[in-house]
């Protein structure tokens, strides 16, 4: 876990990294982080994954865009695709209003680079996410499957932004411990 700009809690000026910039400067960081990890004795490079949850579904995403080929797999679960369909609240505050800097939300979102994502994907979402809505995950598939992008999808029906429940969890990991097996990142290894 890497505190890339754009963190909270570590002052403004590192904050304000993000301003009208999402997915550039924090995607950066997190590639340095991966660029050391793969240089350590005891890391095998090939089998280094990333997984997120809303913005770090959306960081797992721009993550594979940016740099496709790095990552032994990739989970992303809940991700921001596009930030028209996030709360307005947050969003003005990083992007500002869609008027004020047209170029900030298409250069932000997930969606049009998704054609770059080359390492395997799993793309999980709750059917009834009233934070991040279904909407920005049914963007995202329909661009992959436009580009005959290949990917993995298990989608929760009832389920919100927090997928989960005695049962329902059990299904959740088991998913994506298996998907990580299956690309060759046991999690028990």
């Amino acid at each position: 876990s890497i505190d890339n700009r754009g963190t909270p809690d570590r002052g403004k000026a590192f904050e304000d990294q993000i301003h009208r910039a999402m997915g550039t400067v924090e995607v950066d960081d997190q590639l340095k982080g991966v660029e050391w990890l793969k240089a350590q004795p005891f890391v095998d490079p090939e089998r280094i994954a990333t997984y997120g949850w809303s913005y770090g579904g959306y960081m797992s995403l721009k993550l594979a865009e940016k740099a496709p080929g790095t990552f032994a797999a990739i989970v992303s679960g809940a991700p921001v695709t596009k930030w028209e369909f996030y709360d307005t609240h947050y969003t003005e505050r990083y992007l500002g209003q869609p008027q004020d800097k047209p170029s900030a939300y298409p250069g932000s979102d997930a969606v049009d680079d998704a054609v770059k994502i080359k390492d395997p994907l799993l793309l999980i979402h709750g059917m009834s996410d009233d934070n991040v809505v279904f909407d920005n995950s049914t963007a995202l598939m329909a661009k992959m499957q436009g580009a005959a992008v290949p990917f993995e999808l298990m989608v929760y029906p009832g389920q919100t932004h927090r997928v989960g429940g005695p049962k329902i969890s059990v299904h959740l990991w088991t998913t994506i411990e298996n998907f990580l097996r299956e690309q060759g990142v046991d999690p028990a290894k």
